[in-house]
């Protein structure tokens, strides 16, 4: 045998030898951590006295019914584990956890929304979960939703539900029109000529004056950005951006598809109640408002005439931000274990296929989409499809406070009071000083 040839031989033999080791490795981690879950629940099997978990929780009246019964299966299977659940109103939570985790008092498990997670972590007031999972626990769920539970490489949270923006259309209005749904800006801007008359005070589309997170689709799908999360760069008043915000604007003052009227304080609402009217074609929304939407006129009786497809591309393609809610467990948590087990639990598949069947909430475990509930449901799965090109917002501690001074600098643009250079930089500006404190 030549020299070269038991060479290669010997090369095969070791590069198998090293699969075998990565598979052997990666198989060792998951019985170790399926091991970590059977421990915790001999664990509290074994309690001589039970123990009790505080878990605050951030949905409203219609949700908190649904995870209440699953909480009750929870403590049926395991009643060594009481779990005293408080409703926090969500507009509250943050500042009320802080609060709570300055003064040690937080409770042992929390849901929060995406954006404060990594704040909280900054802040050290929540336990890291990788011990938990594994890397295939951590592949089962939905990629961007993942990430967003993520911060400076330690997993923070298991991501609960999950959220974008899709186009929502009245397939009524649009067949009546001759229009189709669009796929691109400049076939919105077409489909709305269709749908609107301005002199009789009818237009196609709107966007709310009141949250500036319904813009971030005209700046990422122009090129532009909001803040790098690596070098912290702010790119909110780049070229892009700025472009992006300009056309959002021209919607309304040049191509006239959108009212040249807005109200600061009631336009989301408004608009959500034109749309459940039929007085308005189509917007951007998401999935948190199905359910409204489809007890309006237009659609109580006729479901299937709510249309819902991917946001309509741009020059830079297009931008839907993710958005939702993970479990955290506090730092200050004397059960950390049974916390985790007790999240692990209440967010398998077929317990996240229930909010999505009782309250159409999007699911982050793949595998809840495969679940008969839960593949049934259009309106479900055209998100899902959504969130496949959609976008995170950036995972920094400061992320839930670039929204107000960025609604500010929006608004003087929608008045006219600056144009978007110049209220762009304004927003720069407030974030630099966010960024440095």
């Amino acid at each position: 045998m030549s020299g070269l040839k038991q060479t290669w031989i010997l090369r095969c033999q070791c590069a198998r030898r090293m699969a075998v080791a990565v598979i052997m490795l990666a198989m060792l981690c998951a019985i170790a951590n399926g091991g970590k879950r059977e421990e915790i629940a001999g664990k509290i099997r074994n309690l001589t006295q039970p123990a009790t978990l505080n878990f605050w929780q951030t949905h409203n009246s219609e949700e908190t019914q649904t995870l209440k019964d699953i909480v009750t299966a929870f403590q049926k299977e395991y009643p060594n584990v009481k779990v005293v659940m408080d409703t926090v109103a969500f507009a509250e939570a943050q500042t009320k956890f802080k609060t709570a985790a300055k003064a040690g008092k937080t409770p042992d498990c929390f849901r929060s929304e995406v954006a404060w997670t990594p704040d909280f972590a900054e802040l050290g007031y929540l336990t890291p979960l990788d011990e938990y999972l594994t890397q295939a626990d951590k592949d089962s769920y939905l990629a961007g939703p993942m990430r967003t539970a993520v911060y400076k490489e330690e997993t923070w949270g298991l991501p609960q539900v999950t959220d974008c923006l899709a186009l929502l259309y009245n397939k009524r209005l649009f067949n009546e029109a001759g229009a189709e749904p669009p796929k691109t800006f400049d076939e919105l801007v077409a489909a709305g000529r269709k749908l609107s008359k301005p002199e009789a005070n009818k237009y196609a589309f709107a966007y709310p004056a009141n949250d500036s997170y319904f813009i971030l689709p005209y700046i990422w799908s122009f090129g532009g950005g909001l803040i790098d999360e690596q070098s912290r760069k702010i790119l909110i008043n780049d070229e892009g951006s700025v472009k992006g915000l300009q056309f959002a604007l021209e919607l309304r003052s040049k191509e006239k598809i959108v009212s040249p009227t807005f109200d600061v304080a009631n336009d989301y609402t408004n608009q959500l109640e034109d749309f459940k009217a039929g007085r308005l074609a189509m917007f951007f929304m998401g999935p948190w408002a199905t359910a409204n939407i489809l007890s309006g006129d237009e659609f109580k009786s006729a479901p299937a005439n709510l249309g819902v497809t991917d946001l309509p591309k741009g020059p830079a393609d297009s931008g839907s931000p993710i958005g939702g809610h993970a479990y955290v467990v506090s730092a200050a948590s004397k059960n950390p274990d049974i916390a985790f087990f007790f999240l692990d639990w209440i967010n398998q598949p077929k317990n996240q296929a229930m909010f999505t069947v009782k309250n159409n909430l999007l699911p982050t475990h793949k595998a809840a989409y495969d679940l008969p509930e839960v593949k049934s449901n259009d309106l479900v799965q055209a998100f899902r499809r959504q969130l496949d090109t959609a976008r995170t917002r950036p995972i920094i501690p400061e992320a839930a406070s670039i929204f107000p001074p960025f609604t500010k600098s929006y608004q003087d643009a929608l008045r006219g009071a600056k144009p978007p250079k110049d209220a762009l930089d304004d927003v720069a500006r407030e974030w630099k000083r966010l960024l440095e404190k």
